[in-house]
């Protein structure tokens, strides 16, 4: 079906269509069990988390499940796919474990610090509407989680552990380049 198109066309159509559907899913989920309560680091509020801020980190989060098939699609460096793929896996397991264990760390810093940092160094900014994504949502969580339901905690402790998880995969990208 692709077969015929430009690389320049079908990369952004496999991994923004990627983005858009793991984005409708959670639109789907969310609709039939509903929002969850917010919970801070010390409490959780009687507030139900809006749909804008529960569903805004699934579209960063489809990209970079996109970018994992366009590799695995064009046959690019096995091991560099296989790594990118663990890491994807393991940043959703830390993000989703909040809503079933209480741990103080906010998934969607965890997804979107991983995220924006994956395409600010390992994509060297040739992705600028991807960045401006990234953004779109890092200043959305950053309004709800900091000033909304001032709570820096879970998002500090998440954002350090989207850098720490997105660590491995920059070290074997720099020790290729050497």
């Amino acid at each position: 079906m692709f077969r015929n198109l430009k690389n320049s066309v079908k990369e952004p159509l496999i991994i923004y269509t990627t983005g858009i559907i793991i984005t409708i899913l959670s639109i789907i989920f969310f609709t039939i069990r509903g929002y969850p309560l917010v919970v801070t680091a010390s409490e959780t509020l009687d507030i139900i988390t809006p749909p804008i801020y529960m569903i805004s980190i699934f579209f960063p989060y489809g990209i970079l499940i996109g970018e994992v098939v366009w590799m695995w699609n064009e046959r690019e460096e096995s091991k560099l796919y296989i790594l990118f793929l663990i890491e994807c896996v393991i940043v959703a397991v830390f993000s989703f474990a909040r809503y079933f264990i209480k741990i103080p760390l906010s998934g969607h810093a965890i997804i979107i610090l991983f995220y924006l940092l994956h395409q600010v160094i390992n994509n060297r900014f040739q992705k600028p509407l991807r960045i401006v994504i990234g953004i779109i949502v890092l200043v959305i969580t950053l309004i709800y989680k900091i000033f909304l339901w001032d709570d820096p905690i879970t998002f500090i402790f998440g954002a350090f552990l989207g850098v720490i998880l997105w660590i491995p995969g920059f070290l074997y990208r720099y020790k290729k380049v050497e």
